[in-house]
This record gives C-alpha cells, sequence and structure tokens, in this order.
C-alpha cells in the first residue's frame, strides 16, 4: 500500500497528485495489490502527510496562475446617511 502511494507521489506532480487521490483508481490498486495478504474492503486515502517539501519552480507556479482572475478588494464608500450608533450616543 505505501509502495503504491510513493511511486504515485515520485511520478506525478502536485497538482497530478491530488487529482490521482481524490479518484477511485489508486482505492482500487490498494485492494488489488492486498488482495493476495487479506481481503480489503473500503479502502479510502483519508489523510496524507508530506515528509519532504518540493523544491518550488516560481516560473511552474507562475504558469499554474497566469490564467486565474486578480480578485482585488475595496472598501465601498459609506452613504450619508450610515453612522456608527455607539458613537453616536457618546458625542451626545
Amino acid at each position: 500500500m505505501m509502495n503504491i502511494l510513493a511511486n504515485e507521489a515520485q511520478s506525478n506532480d502536485l497538482k497530478g497528485l491530488v487529482k490521482v487521490l481524490i479518484g477511485t483508481d489508486i482505492n482500487k490498486r490498494i485492494v488489488k495489490e492486498c488482495a493476495t495478504i487479506f481481503p480489503l474492503q473500503n479502502v479510502y486515502v483519508r489523510k496524507v502527510k508530506v515528509i519532504k517539501r518540493p523544491k518550488i519552480d516560481v516560473a511552474k507556479l507562475m504558469e499554474l496562475y497566469k490564467d486565474a482572475p486578480e480578485i482585488t478588494t475595496q472598501a465601498k464608500p459609506e452613504e450619508e446617511g450610515a453612522k456608527n450608533a455607539l458613537t453616536a450616543e457618546i458625542a451626545k
């Protein structure tokens, strides 16, 4: 089971590995490989721990997010009638 996951992690990049782990193909492969030892049912990959930090290639990272729309958060101007009720009571 660990060998299957390790081979998938080595052969795919991070984005591909997430797709493989979310899909059901890896679960079926684990059931098939472990059937000779013990019959398994309801096999799911629940948690994955990253032991070694991957080397980050900034160029590849920028390629992934070049098509993503930029999200800008700007404060909306207050209306004329809007005021803080707490400070209005203190000012009186």
